[in-house]
């Protein structure tokens, strides 16, 4: 089953442990980590202790949101809905591009961060009964004269009634899709922790060797400091369940002022080899 039961004792050591971790926050945040950061792994632009105080409302997007690679690549490609699979039969006959999947529980603002990544309004439908979806969305990002067609998955969220009937596709996906490149595993930033539904995710994943990385939503209505203290926490909870599959570093995102958006885009483009470390994207 999908929602294991998590134990006790190790979600309470996992909080405990997370008091000892480094904060770094710009728009990313990076904790100590006894791995290496991955290849392709972005790392925390800046500390903000002196300014730990102002509402993440006052961060503005980067410049390079409007001038670098991701800006290029987005602006130059279209986002298309390609079509929704509920059985392995039907992404199957979707061409083998590399591909990323966004995750979380229902109503975590999945919907939205994905249609700003994605520069595309209304492309990406939401639920009228969150939970309740079965069906795994594919989105392309193509271009008919640019090269690096990429995919973009929206994977169900998992509430209440769904968690059972798509567990087993959920977990056939994670298990044999060759193409996917990294899960984004999506978490409200003021819930301040991971739920057990995340941490059985997370179970999930370790168990497929498929990579994770945590990006908070909706960040612009949280403080600095609280952000340092939820991203230690959930840091280290998400590495106690996932230890080789979650990467160090998580992405602060709002998908209302943008924030970090830019920071996302970059990190797909990454994983998916279109912007090797310290290289501009192609065009």
């Amino acid at each position: 089953m999908l929602i294991a039961a998590i134990s006790r004792q190790c979600r309470a050591a996992a909080l405990a442990r997370s008091a000892n971790v480094g904060c770094h926050y710009s728009h990313t945040y990076s904790h100590s980590h006894p791995r290496p950061l991955a290849a392709g792994t972005t790392e925390a632009a800046s500390e903000s202790s002196s300014t730990s105080n102002n509402s993440a409302d006052d961060l503005k997007p980067s410049s390079a949101s409007h001038s670098g690679p991701a800006f290029r690549y987005f602006s130059k490609r279209d986002a298309k809905f390609v079509l929704s699979a509920t059985k392995p039969e039907h992404y199957k006959r979707i061409p083998p591009n590399p591909e990323v999947t966004f995750a979380g529980r229902s109503n975590v603002g999945k919907s939205s961060l994905l249609s700003a990544v994605l520069r595309s309004q209304g492309l990406v439908k939401t639920s009228k009964k969150p939970g309740h979806t079965s069906a795994l969305n594919f989105f392309s990002l193509t271009s008919g004269s640019c090269p690096g067609a990429i995919s973009l998955v929206d994977m169900p969220g998992y509430g209440y009634r769904s968690r059972d009937e798509w567990g087993g596709f959920i977990m056939k996906y994670l298990s044999t899709r060759k193409e996917l490149r990294r899960v984004f595993l999506l978490i409200e930033a003021k819930v301040g922790e991971l739920k057990a539904t995340d941490l059985s995710f997370l179970e999930l994943a370790e168990q497929y060797k498929a990579p994770v990385q945590i990006v908070l939503t909706k960040t612009d209505k949280m403080k600095r400091a609280d952000l340092d203290s939820i991203c230690k926490t959930i840091t280290q909870s998400a590495t106690d369940i996932a230890p080789s599959v979650v990467q160090p570093t998580v992405i602060c995102c709002s998908s209302r002022t943008k924030i970090g958006i830019d920071d996302l885009q970059l990190e797909l483009l990454r994983v998916c080899d279109l912007v090797p470390s310290g290289e501009p994207a192609k065009k």
